[in-house]
């Protein structure tokens, strides 16, 4: 006999796991699901590595450990635009709920290029030795001229969210929007994605964002305006115009 799934006590109500970031939780039922991937993509300069450190340091303030796996910029850099926003970063950082991995540089020592399935092995061996709760990984996209076999990008990335969704882990995984409108594989493996943009109206810069999917949750799939002051991002429930 078929049952009615909506009749069914038993299903599991999800706990939430704060963004950090103000306005955001309210549009997505209070926060993200624990224990899943999530993508955040947009251009350059749209905000994504700054909702990545927020989201770390909501976990850090609730004493769940966090790492920034960087394949691009140093650690030193990070902290450094970091330092512009209220966080109290660098205090997480001394105390080790906020540990920062310049996996770039680790990756291309000996000169000798690395695979994709060498990056991800390193990416599962750091969130186990650290034994995190949140991780932030940031961002393939540059990798693609860095590594062997760009050719099996898809397929690597692919099964990198589908293994950390096995880890009781709750990851954001930021890439680079090349195009706007074109789906990349993670897009559809992941359960959440978030759009951050830019654009220029009317002479004037307009920052919004976008969550275009966010699996088990009710969401508005309209642009939202966004701010980004020395609290870090903050989302509007309404038009960015």
């Amino acid at each position: 006999m078929e049952e009615n799934i909506m009749e069914n006590k038993s299903l599991p109500i999800y706990s939430r796991v704060s963004t950090g970031v103000k306005g955001l939780d309210n549009l997505i039922g209070g926060g993200l699901i624990p224990g899943r991937v999530y993508v955040v993509t947009g251009p350059p300069g749209s905000g994504k590595t700054t909702l990545g450190i927020q989201f770390l340091v909501e976990g850090a303030k609730n004493g769940e450990k966090g790492i920034y796996i960087s394949l691009v910029d140093d650690s030193k850099t990070i902290i450094q635009d970091m330092l512009y926003y209220r966080f109290n970063l660098l205090s997480h950082i001394r105390s080790k709920k906020i540990v920062i991995y310049d996996l770039g540089a680790v990756l291309s020592q000996g000169g000798k290029k690395p695979t994709w399935k060498e990056i991800l092995k390193e990416i599962k061996r750091i969130i186990l030795h650290e034994n995190a709760k949140r991780v932030v990984i940031d961002s393939f996209t540059p990798l693609e001229f860095m590594v062997q076999d760009p050719e099996n990008k898809r397929k690597e990335v692919v099964g990198l969210i589908k293994l950390l969704s096995t880890m009781e882990i709750t990851a954001i995984v930021i890439t680079e929007m090349i195009e706007s409108e074109k789906y990349t594989d993670d897009y559809y493996v992941a359960s959440g994605v978030v759009i951050m943009h830019h654009f220029m109206r009317q002479y004037n810069m307009i920052r919004a964002l976008q969550i275009l999917k966010m699996r088990g949750t009710s969401h508005d799939s309209n642009l939202k305006k966004i701010k980004i002051t020395e609290n870090g991002i903050e989302v509007y429930n309404e038009a960015p115009w």
